[in-house]
């Protein structure tokens, strides 16, 4: 059975703050491969705004304009956990995620919550990883 992530309830009520600290600059997908100054500007202003919102509001976006849970087994989960650096593997619980920075998909952000931090680890500016 598919096990979804999903948000860490105790930090519902958390404004969400972005991270990249696990986005490895040598990968394929990190902040250096956006095609243009107009596509990382897009990015740096998607985040700010999602900045001001509650985890809780983050997730109760529609999925055009919100996060979408990665099930266990997905090659998406697996990217991530690659990534991920957190303490939470210990703990046996994931929270994984994708988003759009724009609802016509322009990019996805993929990553994890660890306390109300959204740690990115891969930026997809073309659109493509596992789809």
């Amino acid at each position: 059975m598919d096990i979804s992530t999903k948000i860490d309830l105790k930090h519902a009520e958390s404004k969400v703050v972005f991270c990249i600290l696990d986005c490895s600059l040598d990968k394929n997908y990190s902040f250096w491969k956006l095609d243009s100054k107009s596509d990382a500007e897009k990015f740096i202003s998607r985040l700010k705004h999602i900045e001001k919102m509650t985890w809780k509001q983050f997730a109760g976006l529609d999925r055009k304009k919100g996060l979408t849970s990665e099930f266990s087994n997905s090659e998406s989960f697996k990217m991530i956990n690659e990534q991920d650096s957190s303490l939470q593997q210990v703990g046996g619980e994931y929270y994984y995620f994708h988003f759009r920075i724009e609802e016509d998909g322009l990019f996805r952000v993929f990553g994890y919550q660890e306390s109300q931090f959204f740690h990115i680890t891969h930026i997809d500016p073309k659109g493509k990883v596992h789809h």
